[in-house]
């Protein structure tokens, strides 16, 4: 047992011994009071087991030689790395542990960690301040108790992990803007020396905007801005042998094109892309020749990824969520080994029902070895296949919900007041009969979408747990139902996209799902904008709100951008141009914080001092102004955090003020104290 979980252990026993565990709170909503007097609620869930899982192993990766696993795990009191062989037992002796501290957030600046090709060193990413400035560390497996190396020490640079390097070796590809906060060069690292060696540069005549390594571990790609300004043409260039660059497409500003695989041996790439159509789709090009073959699409929604085999080959299978999440395969003798493997791991009670999506998460360079990873309706199950022994084994500790603990998400559509069909999910909360007290749960970008989540261990659950159905909207403007849907949201962020949630909402009530005197709204970013709208607008009798990093100066935000940003062109569509007078003055007409004193239910603001997304100062605003007209208000900010709250004690301060929140302004439920607060902090 690790220091941190010794320390765990003794407060657990301490705190119970003095009686100290918590004081819950029972429901004041009169259904969820007829619930508990009927005994009909499922126990109150610790908050702590949503946010501080010390029993949490996931995400594991197999090594290229597939002799290790690699995975996510707490490591004394914070979030670390852990390693063993690949054929010895979960928490085995051979297993070593590395106290990363908490990574960045997956895949904003590639994966988080990574296996270097040398199956001896592995990569991993931190964002340390939440500035978005992620920084690059190596750790050697082999000597546990040596200090990392940090590859990419720079205060105010960001850098990203783009892929390993040829087999065998402990060196692998990374880009930063170190010299050009506005642009990313590429280079080339070495663990095994630690030296780092300059690749490719982004000069201001290329303007390159991206660069991407073939599956011969050489620089076979890059993507070049046409015109200095953002929205201008984007050439897909393919290296050739000599060294030169061919173009391969013309991007416009609003069509998509997102390089999976390059095999310049073979003259085949594949991409999704949505050029020349309105979804996305899966396609193979002839890099020679140009010519397209589509792969796959679908009829409703854009495809979410592909998958490939390791090192070389097509895609064997890819993603998409038109309700629920689908996985569909491409290579039939594939498919039918990860059905066999769920068959058998269904036989051994590994899984208490057919996955709805089962597929490879990591495989070893060889393939012979895969990491599979199967989700039913209420966990997710990670499970080790060796393909020629057929030996199937568990990598996940048992962490499923008590039966009747959480409650399904369910998919749902309606037509809007002006005709457009609207997706989005709901969960009702367990034990409930009637309508319930409903969480409005808003996401962000406004080009993002909300997705079908597992019945597991969730902020969304937590909310059901405390008696409140969540309802989550993909409106107008959101990603992933095609161009034209996206399209639907240009100049409609305080029109039409809050008219959608508000007529969610009304489905909702007239579902008998939501109690409408009993609504709340919560959102981040572009859902905290939202959340501000939404209460200034007033279509429903919503009694409170939780704005999170939420924006109220339009003009501010696109103005205060980040440098390495390149969409602005996509802010120009949804919100105006900033530089035009007549768009401006509508921007911060649109504004919350031109409007706030419409603001009357109370509210609940938390920001990240270290944002570069959505200034603190957009929240320091709307809290004193509140103050200053005497509305009720709490604000809550964290002085090591950015757009998204990331160290696990922050977000339990977090959580437990939205419960205590929620409790006071919907009458759900609250646990109370949750002794994991008194956690010792550790440096950073």
């Amino acid at each position: 047992m690790t220091h941190g979980l010794r320390w765990l252990a003794s407060l657990t026993f301490v705190l119970a011994t003095l009686g100290l565990g918590g004081c819950a709170t029972g429901p004041a909503a009169p259904v969820l009071a007829q619930a508990q007097k009927g005994g009909t609620l499922p126990p109150l869930v610790p908050l702590r087991r949503f946010v501080a899982n010390i029993d949490y192993v996931d995400g594991h990766s197999l090594s290229p030689d597939g002799a290790k696993l690699l995975w996510v795990q707490t490591v004394g009191t914070d979030v670390g790395l852990a390693v063993r062989p690949s054929q010895s037992a979960l928490g085995a002796a051979e297993t070593r542990t590395f106290a990363t501290g908490t990574l960045a957030r997956p895949f904003v600046s590639g994966p988080t960690y990574s296996w270097l090709a040398d199956s001896h060193h592995i990569a991993y990413i931190r964002d340390i301040t939440g500035d978005e400035n992620t920084q690059l560390f190596v750790l050697d497996n082999d000597a546990p108790d040596a200090k990392p190396w940090a590859v990419t020490p720079w205060p105010g640079v960001r850098s990203t992990f783009v892929t390993r390097g040829e087999p065998g070796s402990g060196r692998f590809y990374f880009t930063n803007n170190r010299r050009d906060r506005s642009s990313m060069d590429l280079f080339e690292a070495d663990a095994a020396t630690r030296t780092i060696r300059e690749i490719a540069r982004s000069e201001p005549d290329s303007r390159v905007v991206g660069w991407f390594i073939g599956t011969n571990r050489q620089l076979a790609g890059r993507w070049r801005q046409l015109g200095s300004d953002d929205g201008s043409d984007v050439a897909v260039e393919i290296r050739t042998p000599a060294g030169s660059w061919k173009r391969l497409r013309t991007v416009g500003k609003f069509d998509f094109f997102s390089l999976h695989r390059i095999d310049p041996e073979g003259g085949r790439l594949w991409a999704m892309t949505n050029m020349s159509r309105d979804r996305s789709a899966l396609v193979e090009i002839d890099i020679a020749t140009g010519q397209e073959r589509v792969l796959a699409e679908d009829a409703v929604v854009d495809l979410d990824y592909a998958q490939y085999p390791p090192v070389k080959g097509a895609p064997f299978g890819y993603a998409k969520e038109p309700g629920l999440p689908q996985f569909a395969y491409l290579d039939a003798a594939l498919g039918a080994e990860v059905k066999q493997a769920a068959t058998t791991a269904r036989e051994r009670h590994w899984l208490d029902a057919e996955p709805l999506v089962m597929r490879p998460s990591s495989f070893s360079e060889d393939g012979r070895r895969m990491v599979l990873r199967a989700t039913t309706g209420d966990e997710s199950v990670e499970l080790l296949l060796d393909r020629d022994t057929r030996a199937l084994t568990r990598l996940t500790p048992p962490r499923k919900p008590d039966a009747g603990l959480f409650a399904p998400m369910a998919p749902f559509s309606f037509t809007t007041s002006d005709g457009l069909t609207v997706h989005g999910y709901v969960v009702r909360p367990p034990g409930v009969t009637g309508p319930a007290p409903l969480v409005v749960d808003i996401h962000g970008g406004p080009w993002m979408r909300d997705k079908w989540q597992a019945a597991g261990f969730t902020n969304t659950q937590m909310l059901a747990n405390r008696g409140y159905a969540v309802l989550k909207v993909n409106y107008r403007g959101s990603a992933g139902y095609g161009r034209a849907f996206m399209l639907a949201g240009a100049h409609e962020y305080n029109g039409r996209m809050q008219r959608d949630i508000a007529e969610a909402v009304q489905w909702a009530i007239d579902q008998g799902i939501a109690d409408p005197q009993r609504i709340a709204v919560l959102g981040g970013s572009f859902g905290g904008f939202s959340v501000l709208a939404q209460l200034i607008q007033k279509p429903h009798d919503y009694r409170c709100g939780i704005d999170m990093v939420g924006v109220a100066n339009w003009p501010r935000v696109i103005e205060s951008w980040p440098p390495f940003w390149r969409n602005r062109h996509f802010f120009a569509m949804t919100y105006g141009d900033v530089n035009k007078p007549a768009e401006r003055a509508e921007m911060l007409a649109n504004s919350p914080i031109s409007q706030i004193d419409q603001i009357t239910a109370p509210l609940l603001v938390i920001h990240g001092s270290n944002d570069v997304r959505v200034l603190r100062q957009d929240s320091d605003e709307v809290v004193a102004e509140l103050r200053r007209l005497g509305r009720p208000v709490q604000y809550m900010t964290f002085p090591d955090e950015g757009h998204s709250v990331r160290k696990w004690r922050n977000r339990l301060a977090l959580w437990r003020e939205v419960e205590d929140t929620l409790a006071a302004c919907l009458g759900g439920r609250t646990a109370g104290f949750d002794f994991y607060e008194l956690m010792p902090r550790q440096k950073p």
